[in-house]
């Protein structure tokens, strides 16, 4: 079956970011007319931001970023970049790139996902970046984290603005760590009043 590419330029941009060769990648992007940057590379080959995401490449990213490529876009099969970011192994490095091009997905939604797609190693991180961008900490990602029953998380939310206003009846997680949690809100308001 023939692959028709877009244009050469693309092509070679393509090229350059499966052999992760910065040079050449920074030659052809230097070639590429703003109005095509954001096109996929052929009728089935993804976009120049795409491919970066899927081959893990930050680094590669950010420069087809600077070259004018769209941060907010979706994926071949129909997936904010973000989204697709965050389930990839490198998700951090390419999240930030992202954010940091002006991605405007809704950083609420992509909180909840962190907790749902992120390794536990990664979730703070990842947090803690979405929330540098605009996110905001709310109850129910508060119980999301109860119920993962991961204590440096519940504390990490709870210090960074997250309030147990009233937990539902039907809340999945143990007495000790619905206690813990209650001891974090107690530590952290005794704290402002010395403030």
């Amino acid at each position: 079956m023939l692959n028709f590419f877009k244009s050469d330029r693309l092509a070679k941009a393509y090229q350059a970011i499966i052999a992760n060769d910065k040079e050449q990648l920074l030659k052809q992007l230097n070639k590429i007319k703003p109005n095509e940057v954001d096109l996929p590379v052929s009728d089935s080959t993804a976009s120049l931001v795409e491919i970066c995401i899927s081959q893990q490449q930050p680094k590669l990213l950010s420069l087809v970023l600077e070259h004018g490529a769209t941060p907010s876009g979706t994926t071949s099969d129909n997936i904010p970049y973000a989204m697709f970011a965050l389930k990839q192994e490198q998700s951090l490095s390419l999240l930030t790139a992202l954010l940091t091009a002006g991605n405007n997905e809704d950083r609420d939604t992509l909180l909840k996902h962190c907790l749902e797609h992120s390794s536990e190693a990664q979730r703070m991180l990842h947090i803690s970046l979405l929330l540098q961008h605009g996110a905001t900490i709310n109850d129910a990602l508060l119980i999301q984290a109860l119920e993962l029953g991961e204590r440096p998380l519940i504390h990490f939310l709870i210090n960074s603005g997250a309030e147990l206003s009233q937990l539902p009846q039907e809340i999945e997680a143990s007495d000790e760590t619905l206690s813990y949690a209650k001891q974090c809100l107690e530590d952290l308001r005794i704290r402002k009043m010395f403030l």
